[in-house]
């Protein structure tokens, strides 16, 4: 027996047998186009259910009525033109022996009234809702009875369209939740008040679908064990819900979940980053599995990441399903890794949080690392070997990009070598892994283990020029020298420190630190927690009309809290135009971006953020050398063809840059530079 073995024991649930306890638990990813499931979508979950999951519940906010926006890219579930592509994607799933559920939801005022079909949003109050803006319609008897039949509808559409259950959201501060709290449910008649009256919403509901699936028909819920909210549901409430729905026998199964999604910070929570720690939710979870065992199964999510965990929250008696979601983005074939005896080869979750946030911000989901996930139709999961001869590759960089492409370099069978200037591997990330953000290491741990088993030969602690580069006899060179941290073009710019000073520890924070952030992502913002934490007065400008405007909701709403803990002043829509020697301390001039009215203040340290600029000399001084001169044929990167740009035949090698030596961007961007380069050598 091993410590894994309760993870692979089957399950049944209303006569569907599901081949293990691993669940990826319902998300949008984005990837519908127009509410239609896309070949792209059905790629992705069927690449998860190839991996070895047992259930996957995809359809994350699937629309039921016509009034629901397609903001987060879902599938639209309201029309019966969805149930052909039901069909497509549960033969895909289940041709790897997967089972699967959609979920259905009404998002009630967490919608936007100007998508898809310029309807108002329908709610069981009028207040506006913050993240998506909404003023809601308080909804009539007739709009209930409404919404109970699309309800219905929707859920024959999926029995129809051969999946093996719905699950139907009382989650994420969605409708059916809206009714459920006393935060958010004023109403004086028979659904509003008690909270036997504010549950019965979901039940006319659950009742409608029962009675239009059949009692043979797996359906459950999907529900908060605690709200989190002020005024809000309380986890007795949670609990007295989960009993009183389980009790009803129109439900087989609850999936839990901590928090709600009214604000920015509840973001933060309900889909949590590094922030919050591992399995934070999972006593939620027990306290309904505790009232309402026997009666119908728990799953969970919310940051399960590792199979230690998971098998805790399975032996321990907390629930019956492990959602990792998350952890299959990261690594889709997480669980015949894990089968297979090569859990160190499974590409970890850090909680970055990206992929949450990009749809969050209406964006396709994109794991932070992992740039193959919703990318399977061009980049493959598995590297294939190389049909060609073998090659002499170098890199330079042992940042994540040059990390990446060594290591699919390796397993396509090339003979690497990989030049690093510092004492370890890392690059940017080990700037990133400050403060809460520490398990950023992670990254750079994974990609470290997996370069040195494959034999790359990694020489550290060596500045490489082009003639150690040449000296190699190389067929390909890949530049991945990173950038350079850029303060920004400011007069008395040389007065700045930056973020990099601060977050390495090579300069101390001062006591008055002013944080210029022209880069709107997260080292300004990082610099100025890390300042604040070690006793800082810290003050951030930015031009922009909004801190973090890169970031989305779970990054967001985690940052600013850190940052509003600590008294962090906030100055948007302002620019630091200057700073000039004033004594000891540093005299800002500070100019408004609208009406050019200009202030100064004085600070002892600066910490200027705007990016970093192209650490390419190296790239330079190759240029003559190479082949190509430099040149890439970006349509055949996009789409994952060989390079053939040969304008200096004369040239020795192939030359390539990719990351931040290219352009200041981001950690998948650079990473994905790297696969698109290393896939097709």
């Amino acid at each position: 027996m091993t410590a894994y073995d309760a993870l692979f024991e089957p399950l049944t649930i209303k006569g569907v047998s599901i081949r293990n306890r691993f669940l990826s638990t319902s998300h949008a990813p984005g990837y519908a186009t127009g509410g239609q499931i896309t070949s792209r979508y059905i790629r992705y979950e069927a690449e998860k259910a190839k991996g070895g999951i047992g259930l996957n519940q995809f359809g994350g906010a699937t629309a039921v009525s016509p009034e629901n926006s397609s903001y987060y890219g879902q599938i639209d579930g309201s029309v019966d033109a969805v149930v052909p592509q039901y069909r497509r994607m549960a033969a895909a799933i289940h041709e790897h022996g997967s089972k699967c559920t959609v979920q259905l939801t009404h998002g009630g005022r967490r919608e936007r009234w100007d998508i898809a079909n310029w309807l108002p949003t329908y709610s069981s109050t009028t207040a506006r809702e913050i993240v998506h803006g909404s003023f809601p319609v308080v909804m009539e008897d007739y709009d209930i009875r409404r919404v109970v039949r699309d309800f219905a509808r929707a859920a024959l559409r999926a029995r129809e369209g051969d999946l093996d259950g719905v699950e139907v959201s009382c989650q994420a501060a969605t409708l059916i939740e809206q009714f459920w709290s006393p935060a958010l449910n004023q109403r004086t008649d028979g659904y509003g008040g008690s909270l036997a009256n504010r549950m019965r919403l979901g039940l006319e509901i659950l009742e409608a679908v029962r009675a239009t699936v059949g009692d043979d028909y797996v359906v459950g819920i999907r529900m908060p064990g605690d709200e989190m909210l002020e005024g809000g549901l309380s986890r007795d409430d949670c609990v007295e819900i989960a009993r009183s729905y389980a009790g009803s026998g129109l439900i087989d199964f609850i999936s839990v979940v901590g928090g709600n999604a009214t604000d920015y910070q509840a973001e933060a929570r309900i889909w949590p980053t590094m922030w919050v720690p591992s399995a934070a939710y999972l006593p939620l979870a027990r306290a309904i599995r505790a009232e309402v065992e026997g009666k119908v199964k728990i799953f969970h999510a919310t940051r399960m990441t590792d199979a230690a965990t998971a098998a805790f929250a399975l032996e321990s008696g907390a629930v019956d399903m492990v959602g990792m979601t998350r952890a299959f983005i990261a690594d889709p074939h997480h669980v015949n890794k894990l089968r297979s005896g090569h859990e160190q080869d499974i590409r970890p979750c850090v909680g970055a949080g990206y992929c949450v946030d990009r749809v969050i911000k209406g964006l396709d989901a994109f794991c932070a690392h992992n740039v193959a996930t919703g990318r399977e139709e061009t980049i493959p999961q598995v590297v294939a070997p190389a049909r060609g001869s073998r090659k002499r590759i170098v890199i330079v960089g042992g940042g994540p990009a040059g990390m990446e492409a060594a290591r699919i370099g390796a397993l396509r069978g090339h003979d690497m070598v990989l030049f690093e200037a510092a004492p370890k591997l890392g690059g940017q990330l080990l700037l990133a892994a400050a403060g809460w953000k520490r398990d950023m290491a992670g990254i750079a741990a994974w990609l470290i283990g997996q370069v040195e088993a494959l034999g790359v030969d990694i020489r550290m602690n060596v500045l490489a020029d082009a003639g150690a580069v040449t000296a190699e006899s190389p067929d390909e060179v890949i530049i991945a020298t990173g950038g350079l941290p850029n303060v920004g073009s400011f007069a008395g710019a040389e007065l700045a420190v930056t973020s990099w000073d601060i977050l390495s520890g090579s300069v101390a924070p001062g006591q008055k630190v002013l944080v210029v952030d022209e880069n709107g992502s997260v080292p300004g913002i990082l610099a100025a927690e890390y300042a604040a934490t070690r006793g800082a007065s810290a003050r951030v400008v930015t031009p922009d009309k909004e801190l973090g405007r890169e970031l989305g909701g779970t990054n967001l709403g985690a940052h600013m809290t850190e940052l509003y803990k600590r008294d962090v002043e906030i100055v948007t829509d302002t620019r630091v135009v200057a700073l000039r020697r004033s004594g000891n301390v540093i005299e800002a001039v500070m100019e408004n971006t609208y009406n050019g009215r200009r202030t100064t203040a004085l600070f002892d340290q600066v910490i200027g953020e705007n990016g970093t600029l192209p650490n390419d000399q190296l790239y330079l001084d190759l240029k003559p050398g190479s082949s190509n001169l430099g040149e890439i044929d970006l349509r055949n990167l996009v789409e994952l063809k060989p390079q053939t740009v040969n304008s200096n035949p004369a040239g020795r090698f192939r030359l390539y840059r990719v990351g931040d030596a290219w352009a200041s961007r981001n950690l998948h961007a650079a990473m994905l530079d790297a696969a698109r380069v290393a896939h097709v050598l």
